[in-house]
Parts: structure tokens; C-alpha cells; sequence
């Protein structure tokens, strides 16, 4: 055979994967995926495709009307715009490659599973191959990594620019919500099968396998490359993760020291968390564990521009610990604390935590939680089925009383090698699959069993899918909330042991310590003059006194007359850079005309200049009524309100002299943007903003937090660390 003839089928169907993956490098192919599609690509064939599964169930007029109707209540509905035909890729060439041999992996014996039609068809992950050990050979990795470079760096928005930020913060949140950093939506003796509630105590282990998460689309990817960096800065158009690795879920049996009122302690087991306004509630606290295996894969950029060149990144770990809090009586989650550490490959460190307050604050991303938090943690069955008895062949359309997107379609009990007799039941998301793609979850469950004893995962969003008959998400801020492209997510759960606790969760109890309606919530707004009302009692030249300096002593500069015919402060960053107070403040006109002024305590003007033309648009009319930032600080800065948060932003009862505290107003025509931001900023909402940077024992760390100025809410904080360059 001549070195440029390529080699039948058989020819390669006796090969070793190695040495198909050496072909394939030679070739400029890409080298990941399972034998067949190796010789597919080897042959110049299309990598086969397989059908993804979907739900037979019947749908009457009357179940989408009721769906159109509920939608409908939520958001408001616009016509789609018309779909763009995806450009044709090129072929693509890898730089970088490794030598890999298959490793056989025994599967699970797997019931037989019942044809359904309906959904869209789905490509075969073509990344996806199996566990796989690696061999003697060499890397070529980017010319400008640097080894001692953190490869992971989870970039933070400044407050000091804040106005082009916010979105680098929804990709983070979007992060978060992907490694199930707020897992907390979702998902006896007779024959059939009935969700036991959550026992103090209940406890499983389980394994991660054949994972991947697959992002296309340059837009989607570049909002992770803002946030995540070094890794992924030449990362363009494709990326896609393989996982594999083990993880546990637990929910705490607290003891007598967790309940802090007195008249609750016969409610042994909860535990006492603060919530958003840093209020005492008793709920039941969850624990979720991940230790995985991450290899990293995509196209990369060349001087600028996309190429077909590939790019590997084998062999980084990512712990995480996540740990919710439920409120016993209403079942509405009080606070997620989420850490993570990312170890790349040179052994480098990066750390990240963030601390969320339900979702209520994240606008349309809030409401795409309860389908992002499905991927690697396990559902809650009583949570998502309730006290409904299921037996083979129900449905959910079977349950008048069923009210939610989630459909769901049990089948017959079988009796799996592994864990016993088991239900196997298909959920899927009715709206999605009407036209943003699918999302699938197969699960297996077992009497006395909180959560499943297997889980499989299969997601694909992609708001380009959107036709006329969609009726989900179609406002415009879940358009800016989905930005374009598309994510894939497939992943296989495996519980490999559980125990069972003994008290059972006090849910809906009410209990002496619980805080009245309206208690401890600000009620004292005002409304803006020239600015948004400061007043505050600990910071030097607060707002007012630079909204005086700027217009007794500047009176001809543009910030000025443009306050004197009408226009107002919407954004203002207060920070000490030279250990001097000074206000960062940016105005509009009320011929939408904007800029920004710095001014320092000493009535110094720093700078100014001008934004382009729309940057911000001028509505009086729209700017609500707010705390003032003297009471919203004094309540950041309790002790005992946010103590973890406290710990890196007070001083004495004062701002630490690295913090920068800011306000932004958005109106108008930032909706379209904005809706889906941290404090479901939209038409006149005021979002308190502040971060801080440090150098602490050889790593850098970054902290930010965001507030809702009218109510005192607070909407979540984060903290990362990160070697020092």
C-alpha cells in the first residue's frame, strides 16, 4: 500500500485506536472519539448519527394551551426573529495531539429501553470516548503558556467599569449553575412507586461517566473566555469538556447547637442558615460533592482569528463542595455556598466561591436554573413527583393536578444487576422540545431511595432553534440571555452506595423562630434628586458633597449643564485608589447625551469624557425610588448579617480601603440586556455593585457582591484566588 493510498474499512477495523489516532493526527483530523468514528473520519465519511430519544406522550390542544397560558403569565411574548443558516465549517486540523489507547470499560447491563419519537435528531458526540489511558508521546501546547501562569482565572467585573461587565458576571453565574452550584429545583409497600421525603442523614455516593459538555458558537464561548483565563483566551467557536469522577450527596443531621431560638429545639435535625436580608430561617441543609477529571478540547485563534487548528488540555482536576439551604416551612431555598478548585495540568491552583440567594435576583437566568442544575447533581424525587404513587405505563398527562413544563412517562419495573428491582422513568422538557432544542432525563429510582439510583442526562439549548410555535422564553431578555450558539450536555450518573437517615425533614413546619412577613425588610426609599440619595454616616465626601462640588465648581464642564437642564447620576463608583475618596460618576442629559466625571474629596476633577451616542438612555419617569447607600452599607457592612462576606469588606465598622461601592440604574432600552443580570435589572431597577482586589500569601484575590438598592436584598457574592503573576 503507497504511503497516500487510505486503507479499506477492514483494513483499519483491525487497527489498534492508537494507531488510528496517529492517522488521524498525520491527517490533520481530529483524534478524539470512539473506534468507528476514527475510521468514519479516516474514510472521509460523515460521523454517524443516532436518533435522540424522545417522549411519546400525547399532546392535546388543551396541554399546550395551558402551557401557552402559564408562559404567558411569566413573560411577554414577542415574535421570533427568523433563524440564519449556519455557515459550513471547515475542515478542521489539530495541532496538538496525544497517543491514546482505549481502555475496555464493562458496561452495566441496561434494560431495554421503549422507542419514542418526537424530538429533534441529535449528532453522536464525536468527542466522547470512553475512559482512555495515555501513552508516551509529546505535546505541543500554545507557544505563549506560560507554566506558572494559573490556567484557570475566573475574572470578576470591576466595578470601576461596570457599565460594559455585566454580562462577563451572567457567563460566571452561568458557570455556576452548570456544575450545580444551586441544585436545588427538581427532579413503598405496594407495587407502586412512591418518592420518600428526605430524611436528617440520608446520604449517597456516586460515579460521573461518559460526560461531556459541549459548547459551539463563538459568542457563547467568548463570555466563558472573559471569565476564564488563561485557559481559555485562544479558545474560539468549539470547546467541549469531558468529565469523569465521583461525587456524594448528603442532607446534615444538625445537632442542638444549629437551632438558635429556644422553643425550636424539638426540631432536631434542621439547622439555622441567614438568608438574603441576613435573617435567621431553620432549614434543611444539603451537601454536594464533586471530584473530577476534566480533559478540555477546541478550536483556537491565530493571530486573531479563528482557525481549524485543535487544541487539547488533558488532565485537570475540579473539586467543588456545595452546600443549600432549604426553609423548612415553605421549601424555598435560603442560600447556596459553592466553592471550587481547579488544578490544571502544571499542578497550578485556582480557587472560586460563590455565594448565591436563590435565584430571585437572576431575572430569565433564574428561570433557566432549574434546567442547568440538572446535569451533575442528582434530583430530588420527592421534590419533583411529590406524594404521587407511579406504576408502569402512567403519565404525567395521567395526573390532572400535574403543573409544571416537566413531563414525565414511567415504565414497567425491572430488576437491574446493580441496584435490584427499579422504575425506569423518562422527564423531559415540554417547551424545550418544542424549539430550543431538547433536554432528557432518564432516571432510574427505587423504593426507599430519595434520589435516583441512575441518572442520565441529555441537553441541548440553542436559542437559533426558535420558530413561530415557540412560546418559551421569547421575551426579550431571555434573548440576551441565551446568547448565540449552542450547549450540549450528556452525563451518566451512578449511585454506588447510600445509607438511610431516620428522622424525616420537618418540611412544612412552622417554627417559633421564623421571621414575620415583612420583618427586618427596608421599607424607608426615597426618591433621586440630581443622584441617588447617600447620606452616609462612615464614608468621607459622600454623593451629595460631590454632586455639589461638581456643580458649584465646574458648572460649564458638559456633566454639569447637563444635570442643571434635567439629567441625573445613573452610575457612581465611590473608592479610595490614593487612600483619597473619590467618586467615579457618570450622568445622562435629557437629550440622551452621556458621559462620566471623576472627582476627588479635595473637589479635584480628575477626568471626564464622553460615552458614545446610546450608550445610556434618559427616563426620568423611570428611575424608582431607593434605599439610600448610608442604610444599604450599614447593613453589608453587620457582623452578623453576611459574617463570610463581612470578613473581607469591613474595617472598623468601615469600608476596607480596597473596596469600591457602587450603584447603576438601568432603564428603557437596556432591557433587552439587562434582563438577565444579577438583580433582575430591567426598566428602572437600581443594582448596589462592590469588589474588592488584594495580594494575600503569594495569590491574588478578587471579591465582588450586588445588592438590590430598593429592598436590601442581597443577590450573591463571590470570591477567587488565584496565584499571584
Amino acid at each position: 500500500m503507497t504511503p497516500d493510498e487510505t486503507p479499506d474499512r477492514d483494513t483499519l477495523s483491525s487497527m489498534k485506536v492508537s494507531e488510528l489516532r496517529q492517522m488521524c493526527s498525520e491527517q490533520g483530523l481530529l483524534v478524539s472519539g470512539k473506534k468507528d468514528e476514527l475510521i468514519n473520519r479516516l474514510l472521509g465519511l460523515p460521523d454517524a448519527a443516532k436518533s435522540a430519544p424522545a417522549a411519546s406522550l400525547p399532546r392535546s390542544p388543551e396541554d399546550i394551551d395551558d402551557a401557552i397560558d402559564r408562559l404567558i403569565s411569566r413573560v411577554s411574548g414577542e415574535a421570533p426573529s427568523e433563524d440564519e443558516p449556519e455557515p459550513e465549517e471547515p475542515e478542521e486540523e489539530v495541532l496538538e495531539a496525544e497517543i491514546l489507547d482505549a481502555e475496555m470499560v464493562e458496561e452495566e447491563p441496561e434494560p431495554e429501553e421503549t422507542e419514542a419519537t418526537g424530538l429533534e435528531d441529535e449528532e453522536d458526540d464525536p468527542w466522547f470516548s470512553g475512559v482512555i489511558s495515555s501513552e508516551e508521546s509529546p505535546e505541543i501546547y500554545p507557544d505563549d503558556e506560560d507554566g506558572e501562569e494559573p490556567s484557570m482565572v475566573i475574572t470578576l467585573p470591576s466595578v470601576a467599569n461596570i457599565q460594559s461587565n455585566w454580562r462577563p458576571i451572567s457567563a460566571v453565574v452561568m458557570v455556576v449553575l452548570l456544575v450545580g452550584a444551586i441544585a436545588f429545583y427538581i427532579v413503598q409497600d405496594d407495587p407502586a412507586f412512591t418518592a420518600r421525603p428526605l430524611h436528617y442523614g440520608d446520604h449517597m455516593d456516586f460515579t460521573i461517566t461518559e460526560t461531556t459538555v459541549s459548547i459551539t458558537g463563538d459568542e457563547l464561548i467568548g463570555h466563558l473566555r472573559d471569565t476564564v483565563s488563561p485557559t481559555l483566551d485562544d479558545v474560539c467557536d468549539e470547546l467541549q469538556a469531558s468529565l469523569t469522577g465521583t461525587g456524594s450527596i448528603a442532607i446534615r443531621k444538625g445537632g442542638p447547637g444549629d437551632i438558635t431560638h429556644g422553643l425550636d429545639t424539638d426540631l432536631e435535625g434542621a439547622v439555622s442558615a441567614r438568608d438574603a436580608y441576613g435573617r435567621e430561617h431553620l432549614t434543611v441543609e444539603q451537601i454536594l460533592t464533586h471530584d473530577l477529571s476534566i480533559d478540555l478540547e477546541g478550536k483556537v485563534r491565530n493571530e486573531g482569528t479563528c482557525s481549524n487548528t485543535g487544541w487539547i488540555r488533558q488532565d485537570n482536576d475540579l473539586t467543588s463542595i456545595s452546600k443549600s439551604w432549604k426553609e423548612i416551612t415553605g421549601k424555598s431555598t435560603v442560600r447556596t455556598d459553592t466553592q471550587v478548585s481547579f488544578t490544571d495540568s502544571d499542578g497550578v491552583r485556582s480557587d472560586a466561591r460563590s455565594v448565591i440567594y436563590g435565584t430571585e435576583g437572576f431575572g430569565v437566568l433564574g428561570d433557566l436554573a432549574p434546567i442547568l442544575t440538572f446535569p451533575l447533581a442528582p434530583i430530588e424525587l420527592h421534590d419533583f413527583f411529590g406524594d404521587e404513587s407511579l406504576e408502569g405505563g402512567e403519565t404525567s398527562n395521567d395526573h390532572i393536578n400535574w403543573n409544571s413544563d416537566w413531563r414525565w412517562e414511567v415504565f414497567d419495573e425491572i430488576n437491574t444487576a446493580m441496584h435490584g428491582l427499579v422504575y425506569p422513568i423518562r422527564i423531559f422538557h415540554f417547551e424545550i422540545g418544542r424549539c430550543l432544542g431538547h433536554a432528557i432525563i432518564d432516571i432510574q429510582v427505587k423504593q426507599g431511595s430519595p434520589w435516583p439510583v441512575k441518572q442520565e442526562v441529555d441537553i441541548v439549548i440553542d436559542k437559533d432553534l426558535e420558530t413561530s410555535d415557540c412560546n418559551f422564553f421569547v421575551s426579550a431578555g431571555t434573548q440576551a440571555a441565551l446568547p448565540d450558539g449552542t450547549l450540549s450536555v450528556a452525563m451518566v450518573l451512578t449511585e454506588t452506595s447510600s445509607n438511610a437517615g431516620s428522622i424525616a425533614a420537618h418540611w412544612g413546619t412552622a417554627y417559633a423562630g421564623s421571621p414575620g412577613v415583612g420583618e427586618d425588610i427596608p421599607t424607608d426609599t426615597r426618591q433621586w434628586g440630581l443622584a441617588m440619595p447617600d447620606e452616609t454616616e462612615i464614608r468621607m465626601f459622600d454623593l451629595e458633597a460631590a454632586v455639589q462640588c461638581l456643580m458649584a465648581n465646574y458648572s460649564t464642564r458638559d456633566a454639569a449643564l447637563a444635570l442643571e437642564s434635567g439629567g441625573y447620576i445613573w452610575q457612581a463608583a465611590w473608592s479610595e485608589p490614593t487612600r483619597s475618596p473619590e467618586w467615579n460618576m457618570s450622568w445622562v442629559s435629557d437629550d440622551d447625551r452621556s458621559g462620566w466625571v471623576i472627582l476627588r474629596s479635595s473637589c479635584s476633577l480628575i477626568g471626564e469624557g464622553d460615552y458614545e451616542d446610546g450608550e445610556f438612555k434618559w427616563n426620568r419617569e423611570a428611575v424608582p425610588e431607593t434605599l439610600t447607600l448610608d442604610l444599604i452599607e450599614t447593613r453589608i457592612l453587620s457582623e452578623t448579617r453576611y459574617p463570610e462576606l463581612n470578613q473581607f469588606i469591613d474595617s472598623g465598622a468601615n469600608w476596607n480601603t480596597d473596596v469600591t461601592f457602587a450603584h447603576r440604574l438601568s432603564v428603557s432600552e437596556e432591557n433587552e440586556l439587562l434582563g438577565m443580570l444579577p438583580g433582575g435589572l430591567g426598566e428602572g431597577q437600581v443594582t448596589i455593585a462592590g469588589s474588592r482586589a488584594w495580594e494575600d500569601s503569594g495569590r491574588d484575590n478578587a471579591l465582588s457582591f450586588a445588592m438590590n438598592a430598593e429592598t436590601g436584598r442581597m443577590v450573591a457574592w463571590f470570591h477567587t484566588s488565584l496565584p499571584a503573576n
